[in-house]
């Protein structure tokens, strides 16, 4: 695994000109200079063929590849083994009921990827304990779950008790020291989607604790981490020359081809607004770079652009001049969104490989204290683009 993390290392320290800069900020990157062929590839796409390309790492990497050869270097490093193993058909209704379907799906296939398990189970950001129940149902073995979310927990309980499940969630702060200790050597410890600091806490306060088994599918890198600046985990990525900020986190979960099309119609919509805005007011300020502006909620999106050009601006504390036409910059954005859009595209080319760079780091840094790890996709990034999952267990020779 060190040898795929260095040279996803180097190729991501060699083009961070590239899948830094985003042409929502600069509308013509200096790479389009350098890649005329692969511009004009991508300024000719439709806007079917971008929504494909935009949902799969691998035809993006395949696709871009022509034009821009690291693609291909890419596209060999991130391939990582499906689990082989199939999900039981059999579901419990009394579970099956309150669980979304594609959570289900989820959850069936996350428990398929571990097979067996014979330790007592702890769930870390357990939420409602969909995983935390299933598991406890399938597997005949008490589960605690750890949530901070008051309401949660009580519903989750209300679940687990209707089902006269063995599991049971706790009110707790997974960043607390509290959180630690409830972590024993004896136990199984899991995680479906904890997000970045969360699952960095499960991690540390796991090998603290010398927990037995660690099973990990982790989500959102950019979220409840302690600082601006990344700080990895490992030794190996430690003495890097990349050096990332939560700004870059968010490169690597930034795909939508799970969400419905009524949200991906929304956020280009939004986005189309924001590049108008952009435009407008750069010519209001007389200065051509980009205004940072708040996140916007898409409600926003049931008045008028003039409105919301007004709202920002607000936002911003800019006077917008009478005397300017805010209409035409709708269309403006509009334009800039369809060269955004695909210019990109990119930028997602590396997605993945960030990703799994993030990964490969808390892997190393589980095998440097004593365990010894497993990388697979536990499902279809159809299903849920955060599809790698880390398994753990900890070597008994150093117990």
């Amino acid at each position: 695994m060190k040898k795929t993390f260095y040279q996803l290392d180097r190729i991501l320290t060699e083009y961070a000109d590239v899948w830094r800069i985003s042409p929502f900020i600069s509308s013509s990157p200096a790479w389009t200079q350098e890649y005329p062929k692969l511009t004009e590839w991508l300024l000719a796409l439709s806007g079917d063929e971008v929504d494909e390309l935009q949902g799969d790492d691998n035809l993006l990497c395949q696709k871009v590849a022509p034009y821009f050869s690291v693609a291909q270097e890419i596209l060999n490093l991130i391939q990582l083994p499906f689990c082989e193993k199939q999900p039981s058909l059999a579901r419990s209704y009394a579970w099956q009921r309150d669980v979304p379907g594609r959570k289900v799906e989820q959850i069936e296939a996350f428990s398929a990827a571990i097979a067996d398990i014979s330790d007592p189970l702890l769930e870390w950001c357990c939420g409602k304990l969909h995983l935390g129940r299933y598991l406890a149902e399938q597997f005949n073995l008490p589960v605690l779950g750890l949530d901070i979310n008051e309401k949660l927990v009580e519903h989750a309980n209300q679940l687990a008790q209707r089902m006269k499940s063995n599991a049971r969630v706790e009110q707790c702060d997974v960043l607390s020291d509290e959180a630690k200790s409830k972590l024993t050597s004896q136990q199984h410890a899991i995680a479906l989607h904890a997000c970045g600091g969360l699952h960095v806490s499960l991690l540390e306060a796991s090998v603290e604790n010398k927990v037995k088994r660690i099973t990990l599918v982790p989500c959102c890198y950019h979220r409840f981490n302690q600082s601006d600046q990344f700080h990895p985990l490992s030794k190996v990525a430690q003495s890097s020359r990349l050096k990332l900020e939560n700004d870059d986190l968010r490169n690597a979960v930034r795909q939508s081809n799970t969400a419905s099309d009524r949200t991906r119609a929304k956020r280009k919509k939004l986005q189309s607004w924001r590049l108008g805005f952009d435009l407008l007011q750069r010519e209001i300020r007389h200065v051509d770079e980009y205004l940072p502006v708040p996140p916007i909620s898409p409600a926003i999106l049931s008045g008028s652009f003039v409105q919301f050009c007004e709202h920002v601006a607000t936002l911003k504390g800019l006077k917008i001049p009478e005397a300017i036409s805010i209409e035409k910059y709708e269309a403006l954005g509009e334009k800039r969104f369809f060269e955004f859009s695909r210019l990109e595209l990119v930028r997602m080319t590396f997605r993945r490989a960030l990703e799994l760079w993030l990964v490969l780091d808390r892997v190393m840094y589980l095998e440097e204290s004593g365990y010894e790890c497993t990388l697979t996709q536990f499902c279809s990034a159809d299903l849920t683009p955060r599809n790698i999952l880390i398994d753990a267990v900890r070597l008994k020779a150093i117990i």
